[in-house]
């Protein structure tokens, strides 16, 4: 089933997405990571093809509306977004599904919207990065500094190849996931292709918030929560940090996958088994 290109007018701005309707069913809100987009859903959603899913992109990402220009892309602005999205779907309950990113802002949503979560799967995301100690003032000079050598552009290619293959090298992410994600990320402009991706998101975030402060996040989470992490643990997200924070969840499945962070992209088979084994248990227990 291939999927309809969704557009979603909400008092949060204008937002994009791919959705793979079935009326009827089960809802599932699919979230994506940073500088990625909906796309990144394609090879793991046919597989949920008992739900009626819809695969957001977030605000500068994507098909969506970037934010005003001078304007900062904060982790809880996304809060917002995501509520305004699902009340113009007519949505008042659903499913999350977010990856890295979208892990953190789908978390988040779920501790501070209860009444609407159903159940919360992360890919990779589990609560917001956090503040390590002693980094906030660099934190702070970091911040200002991304944002006075940024030039307002990201560069042009030749070809959409060219921009898979920079991604690709940029951050490690798979040739063939890197030409998915590219698929929705840019724009042909007088014979080049320019990323639709807001330079704003590459400006480095002022302030985070505490490790107690995510935990304390995570615990507040009532809905069953279904955690995937890869393996080995991005150096990133760090395992002793992953272990403290799936220790808080109060009702959790969880399962790990050898590979890199974009598992959902290249391994969707076992993802998509866990995904539905996770909602059968879940339907099964209402």
């Amino acid at each position: 089933m291939a999927p309809e290109e969704l557009r979603l007018d909400t008092r949060a701005g204008r937002f994009g997405g791919l959705a793979w309707r079935r009326p009827g069913a089960e809802r599932i809100l699919c979230v994506h990571g940073w500088l990625d987009n909906a796309a990144s859903f394609l090879p793991l959603a046919p597989l949920l093809d008992r739900y009626d899913i819809v695969a957001l992109d977030l605000a500068g990402h994507g098909q969506s509306q970037h934010r005003p220009a001078g304007t900062r892309y904060h982790m809880v602005d996304n809060l917002w977004d995501l509520d305004a999205v699902l009340d113009a779907l007519e949505w008042e309950r659903c499913h999350l599904l977010g990856h890295s990113l979208g892990g953190v802002v789908t978390t988040t949503y779920a501790a501070a919207e209860p009444e609407r979560v159903a159940s919360l799967m992360v890919l990779d995301g589990l609560g917001p990065l956090s503040a390590a100690p002693g980094d906030t003032v660099p934190r702070l000079r970091r911040a200002l500094h991304s944002v006075r050598k940024a030039s307002g552009r990201l560069r042009d290619y030749p070809d959409a190849e060219a921009a898979a293959q920079a991604r690709h090298a940029a951050s490690g992410l798979p040739l063939d996931c890197a030409r998915v994600i590219c698929s929705r990320a840019l724009d042909e402009v007088g014979g080049v292709f320019r990323w639709r991706t807001d330079p704003a998101l590459n400006w480095h975030s002022p302030a985070l918030l505490s490790e107690p402060q995510v935990r304390e996040i995570i615990a507040a989470i009532q809905a069953p929560v279904l955690a995937i992490n890869s393996t080995p643990v991005p150096d990133w997200i760090g395992p002793e940090r992953v272990a403290d924070r799936v220790n808080s969840v109060l009702r959790l499945t969880r399962h790990e996958i050898a590979g890199h962070h974009h598992f959902h992209m290249d391994q969707p088979e076992p993802v998509a088994q866990w995904i539905l084994e996770f909602l059968s248990a879940q339907e099964a227990a209402a």
